[in-house]
């Protein structure tokens, strides 16, 4: 599973790496099943199910697995996960148990989510990442020292009255969580997270809606096909407009538009 700020890579069977080091990555590495012989900074570590390793970039290491043993590696460009202000991080030290169930569960659960966006379009693959960050944080901190963002803005802050002007204005076309984060003069996980609980929504899911909204308008008034209605409305495909406009009315775009009309 690639996103732009994480690599998630489950290895199964047999598998051998040669000493290497990544450059600007935190490496999670999780034993699934079996043990996994691993080498960090050549020094030989033998890990057993569910104990885990946290490095740092620069850090070098290889490891191997043998036949039925499996191992789940996670690489992490965002380093927002590890804040310099976190002093718990050196605490954590490099060796960190983690609970297999939990690990396993969601693994399945992200894999069948990327699995499930099809075309996948730029905004949900941001929202993807922020939600996995957040688990990978309670991973790695507990749940009750998930890291703090910052407080929610009012609607009346300039800033987000912006943002949604311009959401509203360009909800058609393709957009990015990030330009949206710059209007608002914030990161884009702190965006994300404020957007929610400023609105009720994500900014992904406010798009979606506005464009069902549209959808529902044209569906009435327009003779265009429901193909035609659906690019024009920005969504990636077809069928991702039919899932969204289904899950959000409760019926088709035909079985709307017969009845609407």
């Amino acid at each position: 599973m690639i996103l732009p700020q994480l690599e998630i890579h489950k290895i199964s069977n047999s598998f051998e790496n040669i000493t290497h080091a990544h450059e600007d990555q935190y490496q999670m590495t999780i034993p699934i099943q079996g043990t996994c012989h691993f080498t960090h900074e050549n020094k030989q570590l033998a890990l057993p199910p569910g104990d885990g390793l946290i490095l740092h970039p620069q850090d070098r290491h290889s490891f191997h697995i043998g036949s039925g043993d499996s191992v789940m590696i996670i690489r992490i460009k965002d380093q927002s996960l590890f804040p310099k202000t976190a002093t718990k991080w050196r605490e954590i030290g490099l060796r960190q148990p983690f609970d297999l169930a939990k690990v396993n569960d969601y693994f399945q659960k992200w894999t069948v989510e990327m699995l499930g966006m099809g075309q996948i379009d730029p905004m949900a693959v941001e929202e993807m990442e922020y939600r996995v960050l957040l688990e990978l944080q309670e991973w790695i901190w507990g749940a009750s020292n998930r890291l703090q963002l910052l407080p929610v803005n009012e609607v009346s802050d300039p800033h987000y009255s912006r943002v949604l002007d311009y959401i509203h204005a360009h909800f058609t076309e393709q957009m990015n969580v990030s330009t949206l984060a710059t209007m608002a003069m914030q990161s884009r996980f702190h965006f994300i997270r404020s957007f929610k609980s400023l609105t009720g929504l994500t900014p992904y899911q406010y798009v979606l809606q506005l464009r069902v909204k549209e959808a529902m308008k044209q569906l009435k008034r327009s003779v265009m096909t429901v193909t035609e209605i659906s690019f024009l409305l920005g969504f990636s495909s077809t069928s991702q407009f039919f899932r969204v406009f289904s899950k959000t009315v409760g019926m088709t775009p035909e079985q709307f538009r017969k009845e609407k009309r």
